[in-house]
């Protein structure tokens, strides 16, 4: 039910833009008051991992369609809905839900829902990232935070802008949000908080560091059986690196997180639970060989827990891109993924081969 509610008030969302639109068209300003806008993401897949369910998958990863625009000179918004393998009980999910006061170009307030803006990589947008799919640090930090939510999705205030053409340009982005994730109520009082920065010292040359303070809700059960319900701390920052040129790109990052474990004794009941720390790091380059044409390699290793023992993954990703059109999101990746797990990692993946086709309106 919830994603057909999600989509009937977007019908009343874009009646009432409707009206705004004829408002504004009365007094000769020329506004874009709606566009829609869409993508979706064919894969095919050749996985020689032991125990996958199959070795070849063909599937529909992501279709998502939207709308936005601006209500006035210094308000814009965006509604953005998810049909596919990401949606819940109802085929279709609500993902982004957001309105943005442009107060100028250094501070902009969003109201709503929107995804976590934590590290280079989880802040760019899916249909803009180089691989197919993110560092298995990013995924496995970032679309984790909160733990009571899912795809680094929450409700909150986020705050942020930049300022490129000052003598040492910057950028920020900080939201403070409910802590109950994407499709789920808030359990408890505590809020997250996210932050990322980066500034520009050279032309093109960009230094950056992204920190993450939140709660997590945790049940367990004590020695005796009874059901307990925990507020459990969770802490992650990263550093990153990037420099860019009409030809070629470089990004490096490293990342880190402690989600906190707890000894608390009450009479005869005993509760622990100990303390997980994810890390890693990735380098990738890029060279665009032609106009159309972009060639990728990248080195990522991601320790599920470095106070575990060899818990490790090494990839080496090496990829190709090529656009259908300049300058537009529709491209075809093919990316070959060469993965190493160390005996705790949990399980064992085998090298892959991926195949994406992107098509965005």
């Amino acid at each position: 039910m919830k994603g057909i509610k999600a989509v009937f008030q977007i019908l009343i969302f874009l009646l009432f833009c409707s009206d705004v639109h004829s408002a504004y068209a009365e007094t000769g300003k020329s506004l874009e008051k709606i566009r829609l806008f869409g993508f979706t993401q064919l894969w095919a897949q050749y996985d020689n991992t032991q125990g996958a369910n199959h070795g070849e998958a063909y599937n529909i990863a992501r279709a998502r369609i939207g709308i936005k625009g601006n209500l006035s000179q210094n308000t814009n918004y965006m509604l953005l809905t998810e049909w596919g393998r990401l949606t819940y009980d109802d085929p279709c999910t609500l993902l982004d839900a957001w309105v943005n006061f442009r107060l100028n170009p250094a501070l902009n307030i969003k109201i709503g829902q929107t995804w976590y803006k934590f590290s280079l990589s989880g802040t760019t947008p899916i249909p803009e990232i180089p691989f197919v799919y993110r560092p298995e640090v990013i995924d496995g930090m970032w679309l984790t935070m909160g733990r009571n939510g899912s795809y680094s999705y929450d409700r909150g205030i986020e705050l942020w802008g930049s300022s490129l053409d000052s003598k040492l340009p910057f950028g920020y982005i900080f939201s403070v949000t409910a802590g109950s994730g994407l499709d789920h109520f808030e359990d408890n009082k505590e809020k997250d908080f996210t932050g990322r920065v980066w500034v520009e010292p050279l032309k093109n040359l960009r230094i950056g560091a992204s920190n993450f303070c939140g709660w997590s809700r945790t049940e367990i059960k004590s020695n005796l059986g009874n059901d307990i319900k925990k507020d459990l701390p969770e802490y992650a920052g990263g550093l990153e690196l990037s420099y860019s040129r009409a030809r070629y790109r470089f990004i490096s990052e490293y990342l880190r997180g402690l989600y906190e474990g707890y000894l608390d004794v009450t009479g005869a009941e005993v509760f622990q639970i100990a303390g997980k720390k994810p890390r890693g790091w990735y380098t990738m380059f890029g060279v665009k060989v032609l106009p159309r044409m972009e060639v990728l390699a990248q080195y990522a290793w991601y320790e599920k827990d470095f106070s575990v023992s060899n818990t490790g993954l090494e990839t080496i990703t090496l990829g190709l891109t090529w656009w259908l059109k300049e300058n537009t999101l529709n491209n075809i990746k093919f990316n070959y993924l060469i993965r190493d797990a160390e005996e705790s990692y949990g399980s064992n993946p085998r090298d892959m081969v991926a195949l994406q086709v992107q098509l965005a309106f």
